[in-house]
């Protein structure tokens, strides 16, 4: 039996979120469930999750948007509060292997690790998003002093009570909490292991992500430089226990 909950915060997902919860229930065993937070996206995100008629799957839908960090947080929140000894977190843009994801959650079991991360390869990512990648790095082993091979990778696998614990000690409005979590596992010698994962791109029609606007693929937005300039201030202005 696979004690585990996976989560997910999802913002404008409704065309491709169907395949990825279609493709987690073929693929996990029956008794794990199956957490999808909308934050308030303005397609039929939550029509599509709700139309699937999975009994594993639960819908949080949000009022607001608040973001993805901290519907980040809500989302783990919720795989805590779910009760399971394991919860994995995953965007709902399904980018990930479902192969992979299920590969994670056996190390973890078997290694009786605290923390499982995923660590991308094989991106084909612009060079902004390669450089913006070095610079989250950076950000964590300033922090930890130690270096993490993908420091904001959204796929990771906590023991519940590790997780709970994590929680606590980073802000509930965090802009980054993948960055936090990686400084925090690693300050808390927690036992970590970083397991290399493919990501490709975004399942539905159109591959391009939804949170950052419309752009040239090679180019940033002004949303994006945006969420950069405020993420580094909340960063730097942020004291991590």
């Amino acid at each position: 039996m696979t004690d585990l909950t996976i989560v997910m915060p999802a913002y404008n997902e409704a065309d491709g979120i169907a395949d990825f919860l279609t493709d987690l229930d073929t693929r996990f065993e029956p008794e794990v469930r199956i957490i999808v937070v909308n934050d308030a996206s303005t397609d039929d995100t939550a029509e599509v999750v709700e139309g699937l008629g999975l009994s594993r799957v639960e819908l949080i839908d949000s009022p607001v948007n608040v973001g993805h960090g901290p519907t980040t947080i809500k989302a783990l929140q919720a795989g805590v509060a779910a009760g399971t000894r394991m919860v994995m977190a995953v965007d709902g843009d399904g980018q990930f292997d479902v192969g992979d994801m299920h590969r994670l959650v056996d190390i973890a079991l078997a290694a009786e690790s605290d923390v499982v991360e995923g660590s991308r390869f094989e991106r084909g990512d612009p060079l902004f998003r390669m450089l913006t990648s070095l610079a989250t790095r950076v950000l964590v082993a300033s922090r930890c002093g130690m270096w993490p091979k993908d420091a904001n990778t959204p796929l990771r696998v906590y023991r519940a009570d590790v997780l709970a614990d994590l929680l606590g000690r980073i802000p509930q409005d965090a802009m980054t909490p993948n960055l936090f979590m990686s400084v925090l596992s690693r300050r808390r010698r927690l036992a970590l292991i970083e397991i290399p994962v493919k990501c490709g791109v975004r399942r539905g029609v159109t591959t391009e992500g939804s949170t950052w606007g419309q752009r040239r693929r090679w180019l940033p937005t002004k949303r994006f430089l945006r969420f950069c300039t405020d993420a580094v201030g909340q960063w730097f202005g942020t004291r991590i226990r």
